[in-house]
């Protein structure tokens, strides 16, 4: 395996295991049990931090999807 196969094969594990270890109902506050402010809630620092390097590697997801198809 070259450079671009090995960046994604990790890419891509990452993805799996970040999105497998977010939990989607930890946002909610315990006192906040109503579902409509629930969905109004700002995630916390930590979660905002998840989301964005998840979003950075799924981008980079892409980007090497298409180099590799490109390489071939």
């Amino acid at each position: 395996m070259d450079l671009f196969e090995s960046s994604w094969f990790l890419v891509s594990s990452l993805i799996i295991v970040i999105i497998l270890i977010t939990d989607p109902k930890s946002s909610l506050t315990g006192s906040n049990t109503n579902a409509v402010l629930g969905l109004f809630s700002s995630p916390s620092s930590g979660q905002q931090f998840i989301y964005n390097f998840s979003a950075v590697l799924i981008l980079l997801f892409f980007v090497l999807t298409t180099a590799l198809s490109l390489n071939n």
